[in-house]
């Protein structure tokens, strides 16, 4: 009899560790890069002229231009003679300046297939900017009313570091107190055996030893 309860508490310790290794909650998925904000220079145009990013992002202007395109552009073949109709590329240059009274960024002159230029926005608000040659106002003495080459990003506040870890402890507090009170969807499959075969063969096992024990306390004189 001492062999048989041994065997059984064996049996359902077993069982309850695979259980529980079985129902362990799954790992939670890597955070995601936030998206690329780009900006083509295309036709002496910025397309688009406005976009809205989140504080932290960057925003891509690439030079889009090309000779086989039917529209004016800074490529098509009567721009590409010497001087005075020669186009030197486009730039992206910030219509606001810095403590050091040079604009917020300036991406220098941008021409040929693939060429650009990133800058990346911390503080929220609303910035302009033009390219020197095709855009601008008369206060920066670039003022170019054919083309008008401008645009805008706006930048808005980005969710706040303390209220995204909050976030995050709150749902790991909830999947923590799910876990224990088996509420999860996988802590029922697991508590039940559902998951797998094998804390049942173990209960038919347990059983079937218990009956065979309890048959021959039976067939005692």
């Amino acid at each position: 009899m001492r062999r048989v309860l041994v065997l059984l508490a064996a049996t359902s310790t077993f069982a309850a560790a695979f259980t529980a290794v079985t129902g362990a909650p799954p790992l939670a998925a890597a955070q995601q890069a936030p998206a690329a904000h780009e900006v083509d220079m295309k036709e002496f145009m910025f397309m688009p002229a406005k976009i809205t990013i989140k504080a932290g992002e960057a925003v891509k202007w690439l030079y889009a231009e090309s000779a086989s395109d039917p529209m004016p552009n800074c490529d098509s073949p009567y721009f590409n003679l010497p001087l005075p109709v020669s186009c030197p590329g486009h730039t992206s240059t910030a219509s606001d300046k810095g403590p050091d009274g040079k604009p917020l960024w300036n991406s220098g002159n941008l021409k040929g297939a693939g060429v650009s230029f990133s800058h990346t926005f911390t503080t929220p608000g609303t910035y302009h900017y033009y390219c020197i040659y095709h855009g601008g106002t008369t206060q920066t003495g670039k003022n170019n009313p054919i083309t008008n080459m401008e645009g805008d990003v706006v930048v808005e506040a980005a969710a706040s570091t303390a209220n995204a870890a909050g976030a995050n402890a709150s749902a790991a507090q909830v999947q923590g107190q799910q876990a224990r009170a088996g509420t999860g969807a996988a802590g029922e499959l697991a508590r039940s055996g559902l998951d797998s075969p094998l804390p049942w063969a173990l209960a038919v096992l347990a059983t079937g030893l218990w009956l065979v024990w309890a048959r021959r306390r039976n067939d005692r004189p």
